[in-house]
């Protein structure tokens, strides 16, 4: 039997797992975070979201500023949370600014992707920044998005600024995060560990003897080479902690991970969100970033609804991004579609502050331990100047919110934002790319 078809039931679960393992049960999506069912405290999680193209800034800025400010349209879905977000106007990269189609390869990384004509340079993003910090888990980190791949499917780049594959098959997510629930898949895994690491020793042992005979250019980068190695020797180390502590113990046939409709990108996000609560709530990974779509497409099925409802044209997602970012009023049948699209991706991050606000810790809820990141990084198509930005969650890691906070175009910088959000996370750093120090109005 096909097992992407085949449902797991909790007797079938609980028969692999065997006795050696030991874990409390987990309701799925509501009870206890894994750290509160031992009496722990949570660690800090932190989840990034990117919502492509451009944004309808008639209905997403809000009119005025403060702790009273008055709710934008698009942020209507999440009136309940209004003392759990805080909206942030006019955050860009400065030095980091790029135009086109291209700007999910530095929302995270700050950098200028052109720097060296005819290739794209980049450099760490910010979440693998956290991930390098906020471990030990059974992954690092997950980069998701609405299809595999690298490019501007994935929001994550590594140390050496390269491309951190994205995962959108719901399946592969959910047997990505967990490890085996069979002993001898489980004592497998170890032993691939093992090996991994025995390669990495033979491969560090020549590198050093090599570094005796070289420059001191040559020497500096063999130096970033072995750093590289112990970074992926302390992730396998990670890992085998996991393993040893084996598979939670859940109800696994609660968890969907096949759509029901057909190119539905509501269904599609909801799905994933589950999956990051359920990852965040047994402490699989505490590090997610998920590119929401492409600055192009797809063109989602519920585009048709909205280009009816707004009594429009149908066009592709691309032409709906550049047309209603454009447009000159909030009325505008294609920007009234943008609207449409914005007010469905705040209702999905409202789905996941929902989800995390019920599920208690120690220490107050998930929620209050996760910091979520949720914008873009244009206003219109192209047009950089301004970030739509939202930042959620996190009270028990030093943030406040209620308020609109806004700065005058193009003096302040995302890194700050980046900055102030490693730091709240417990993460050793004193700058990040071109910020200026952390935003200390949105810190209790």
């Amino acid at each position: 039997m096909n097992i992407k078809s085949r449902p797991f039931s909790r007797r079938t679960v609980l028969r692999g797992l065997g006795a050696s393992i030991s874990l409390p049960c987990l309701e799925i999506m509501g009870g206890k975070t894994l750290a509160a069912t031992v009496g722990k405290s949570d660690p800090p999680r932190l989840a990034c979201f990117y919502i492509p193209g451009a944004i309808g800034r008639h209905a997403w800025f809000p009119k005025d500023t403060g702790f009273n400010y008055t709710l934008a349209q698009s942020h209507r879905p999440l009136k309940h949370l209004r003392d759990q977000f805080t909206v942030l106007t006019n955050l860009s990269h400065i030095k980091g600014r790029i135009s086109g189609h291209v700007h999910p390869y530095n929302w995270l990384t700050g950098h200028n992707i052109n720097l060296t004509p005819g290739s794209i340079t980049n450099t760490i993003s910010m979440d693998q920044v956290a991930a390098k910090y906020v471990g030990p888990t059974y992954l690092p980190s997950l980069a998701l998005s609405w299809r595999d791949g690298v490019g501007t499917s994935t929001l994550s780049r590594n140390a050496q600024g390269v491309d951190i594959p994205a995962t959108a098959n719901y399946r592969a997510v959910f047997e990505r995060l967990f490890p085996p629930a069979d002993k001898t898949q489980l004592d497998q895994a170890k032993q691939r560990i093992a090996l991994d690491k025995s390669i990495l020793d033979t491969a560090s042992a020549n590198v050093k003897s090599l570094k005796t005979k070289l420059g001191r250019i040559d020497q500096r980068r063999i130096d970033q080479y072995l750093d590289s190695i112990r970074d992926v020797e302390k992730r396998l180390d990670d890992k085998k902690t996991v393993l040893d502590r084996g598979r939670p113990k859940f109800d696994e046939s609660s968890v969907r991970t096949e759509p029901q409709g057909k190119n539905g990108m509501q269904e599609h996000l909801e799905l994933m969100i589950d999956l990051i609560a359920l990852a965040f709530q047994t402490d699989m990974t505490r590090v997610v970033t998920h590119c929401l779509g492409g600055e192009g497409g797809p063109n989602y099925e519920e585009y048709k609804v909205w280009a009816k409802k707004a009594g429009g044209r149908l066009r592709g997602a691309h032409d709906f991004h550049h047309k209603g970012g454009q447009a000159h009023s909030i009325d505008n049948p294609d920007a009234k579609v943008i609207n449409y699209r914005d007010e469905m991706l705040v209702g999905v991050l409202a789905r996941l502050m929902d989800k995390l606000k019920a599920i208690q810790s120690k220490d107050g809820t998930l929620l209050d331990h996760t910091v979520i990141l949720f914008g873009g990084a244009q206003i219109r198509s192209h047009n950089g100047s301004s970030f739509p930005t939202l930042i959620a969650g996190g009270k028990k890691l030093g943030f406040k919110h209620g308020q609109h906070i806004k700065w005058k175009s193009g003096e302040k910088p995302m890194s700050d934002l980046y900055l102030t959000i490693l730091q709240q996370l417990g993460c050793p750093v004193t700058s990040f790319k071109e910020s200026n120090g952390s935003i200390t109005e949105i810190l209790a």
